[in-house]
């Protein structure tokens, strides 16, 4: 699969793609929101090879891919797991600590895995979580149009806390829906008057 945006493209991930991706899978800072710790090199080498394996799978319900800039070089990675016949769980959104422009890459990153979701696996609904005081990511789902549909208490426990976890969804009509151009709307004419009034240029 392939899907471009402006800022980034969403592909399957690749053999190349390991030192990249052992850097940022093993980031604290870079992981510091997801359930699972950082990840060795050894534990990233596998996660790449189960991710290769799932993509040839013929009957395939999960979707490990990567988030990479234009000119090819992993920026991130984010999972999809599909749910019955209908639903999309999104999750483990990791984008690399040095990439350039995360912000602009994280929202790209977003809408073309909900394209994915939505246009190319007919999903209904797609779905994620959020650490609570993950703001920046709280920020982005609003922003996206998601709505927030509850909250799953004490998810994970990460630096001696238990934290809770915020979930978001969007529906397949909310996602078409903006993805419509807003109607035009017709204005009634308006004459603009030049500085100094109308006849202002014919005194000259």
């Amino acid at each position: 699969m392939h899907r471009r945006g402006r800022f980034v493209v969403l592909r399957e991930l690749a053999q190349d793609d390991l030192d990249r991706a052992a850097e940022m899978w093993g980031d604290p800072d870079a992981t510091r929101f997801l359930t699972a710790d950082p990840m060795t090199r050894q534990q990233a080498a596998e996660a790449l090879r189960r991710a290769r394996l799932s993509a040839v799978a013929p009957d395939r319900r999960t979707y490990h891919l990567a988030i990479a800039q234009h000119d090819g070089v992993l920026v991130g990675s984010v999972a999809v797991n599909l749910e019955g016949g209908s639903s999309a769980y999104v999750h483990s959104l990791v984008l690399h600590p040095r990439a350039r422009n995360l912000a602009l890459a994280g929202a790209d990153a977003a809408r073309l895995t909900a394209a994915f979701c939505f246009e190319d696996l007919g999903r209904h609904r797609f779905w994620c979580m959020c650490r609570e005081d993950n703001t920046s990511a709280r920020r982005l789902y609003v922003s996206l149009g998601m709505s927030q549909q509850g909250l799953f208490r004490e998810v994970d426990c990460k630096e001696g806390r238990r934290h809770n976890h915020l979930v978001f969804d969007w529906l397949a009509p909310e996602w078409e829906a903006r993805r419509k151009p807003p109607p035009q709307r017709r204005h009634p004419d308006v004459v603009i008057a030049r500085p100094g009034g109308a006849d202002a240029a014919d005194r000259r």
